[in-house]
């Protein structure tokens, strides 16, 4: 198991609860249940690979416009790990410093402008966690937590609303935390804990997370408290249930949760991709083709009326890591890789004024002794 992929599997695992949560979605729409076309998409090219003789690995990507991104990870050595960025400007893929002393690898970042970046570490249990500004100049420290939390989300709505979320189950856990501007304060969250969250707005907020049961569940911020959000006949049994990965919004009258069904007999249990949209009024359940996948990790709307979809899968040689769904259709993507290696796909995002997305992860080879961070691009690049 690679590193980061190792990271992100500890992370569910302490957060979101594996193997339990919720069962089938009561509406199911069959539309695109035939197995997916591989010939419509179009493909996923390296835009730039960093081999410095560690483990290294990109978890997040994010973009301004154009002419401004950020990727962040981390690096491990014999010394441990640090945080690592790479800031592209128009042209190349540049890496950053970052301030000193910072032991974690970044675990989420999010940004509402190039003047106004957050990047968040606490992706393993090893050294603070803490929040990192970026003001269009140079990176600060706006927060440390105490060792041993996890970090696991953020959404950045202005530079005075600023969200953070994370827990563990060993020790209090990092919590729902707000910033506006000058302090951060705990908010107070439904009875569990709250990992990965997407805002339409600053009173439209929507979060998945576990609930005290240990199953997961949906909640909403109204721009005054963060209610749970029913999710009609969704039996929660050992034997039966679902866990969520992601939640995506894009308005409320568009939102995607993405996971895992499980199901499990005496000696046996299966994992399969699940996805979940809510219209504004009802939820329903998105068949996904069979292409090997146990999971949906992520899912991000492609500004033009699609989803891309990250899927997780124990065979990174052979199975596409992206799904995309447009009018009912699922098309598959396989990333670029150099000759012999595979690659893991952790992250992706659109860029604003542009039809291009980027997409961010690592490729190694086959006894996945090291690991080089890796970038990809889709689509052409307009200024």
């Amino acid at each position: 198991m690679s590193r980061a992929f190792a990271l992100h599997a500890a992370l569910t695992a302490a957060v979101l609860g594996l193997g339990v949560g919720i069962a089938p979605a009561a509406a199911s729409d069959t539309t695109g249940a035939a197995p997916a076309d591989t010939a419509r998409t179009p493909a996923w090219r390296i835009a730039d690979i960093k081999d410095r003789g560690h483990y290294d690995w990109l978890d997040e990507v994010v973009a301004t416009g154009p002419a401004n991104a950020w990727a962040f990870g981390g690096s491990l050595s014999d010394a441990g790990s640090v945080p690592t960025a790479e800031r592209w400007n128009g042209t190349s893929w540049k890496k950053v410093p970052l301030p000193a002393g910072l032991e974690r690898p970044i675990s989420a970042a999010n940004a509402s402008g190039p003047r106004n970046v957050w990047a968040f570490g606490g992706s393993d249990f090893a050294g603070e966690a803490f929040a990192l500004r970026w003001n269009g100049r140079t990176w600060s420290v706006s927060k440390r937590w105490p060792s041993g939390e996890l970090i696991t989300d953020a959404v950045v709505l202005s530079r005075r609303d600023v969200w953070v979320f994370g827990g563990s189950r060993v020790g209090p856990g990092v919590g729902t935390w707000r910033f506006d501007g000058r302090t951060w304060t705990q908010v107070e969250t439904p009875p569990g804990t709250l990992a990965g969250a997407d805002a339409v707005a600053a009173d439209d907020i929507w979060a998945v997370g576990t609930a005290p049961t240990g199953y997961d569940m949906v909640a909403h911020w109204d721009g005054r408290t963060w209610s749970k959000v029913d999710l009609p006949d969704l039996p929660e049994e050992d034997d039966h249930s679902v866990g969520f990965f992601d939640i995506r919004a894009q308005s409320p009258h568009d939102v995607w949760v993405v996971g895992f069904e499980y199901q499990a007999s005496e000696e046996n249990y299966t994992e399969t991709p699940l996805a979940l949209h809510f219209d504004g009024t009802s939820w329903r359940r998105v068949q996904v083709p069979d292409i090997g996948a146990r999971s949906l990790r992520q899912a991000i709307p492609d500004g033009r009326g699609g989803v891309w979809f990250i899927s997780g899968t124990d065979q990174p040689y052979e199975a596409p890591e992206l799904l995309h769904y447009a009018n009912g259709r699922w098309t598959t993507a396989r990333p670029q890789r150099p000759d012999g290696k595979a690659v893991l796909v952790y992250d992706l995002t659109t860029v604003p004024r542009s039809p291009r997305l980027w997409a961010v992860g690592e490729v190694f080879p086959v006894d996945r002794a090291s690991a080089d961070s890796a970038i990809w691009k889709h689509g052409r690049l307009t200024r």
